[in-house]
């Protein structure tokens, strides 16, 4: 129903709208695209009882299911793995030479 209780009538007129081809590739590449960047997976962890109850127990404080508990835990974890690792392979920087700043003709007195 729209805003003023009258019901809104839609109607197809056609299956599809007519448009440049290339448009409509683009779009339909968007949208597989879209669809592949939100599709889930489903994943099995073998975990013992023991350490499910921890889980259970932490979500449980943060109030919230352990199924959601685990998923933000591990990505958090995952990215903080993956920028360690990253930060002990980024080569070192070249070390410095010492140098004393110009004196301006002038001998500095000890």
């Amino acid at each position: 129903m729209s805003q003023q209780g009258k019901p809104v009538e839609i109607r197809t007129i056609a299956d599809r709208v007519d448009e440049d081809p290339d448009v409509s590739n683009l779009v339909s590449r968007l949208e597989a695209d879209a669809d592949h960047e939100t599709a889930t997976r489903n994943v099995t962890l073998r975990w013992g009882s023991g350490q499910i109850a921890v889980v259970k127990r932490a979500a449980a404080i943060l109030g919230m299911p352990y199924q959601t508990y685990l998923k933000q835990v591990v990505f958090k974890q995952a990215i903080a793995d993956i920028e360690h690792a990253e930060a002990a392979l980024r080569p070192a920087p070249a070390p410095r030479r010492a140098t004393r700043p110009p004196t301006r003709g002038r001998v500095p007195r000890l």
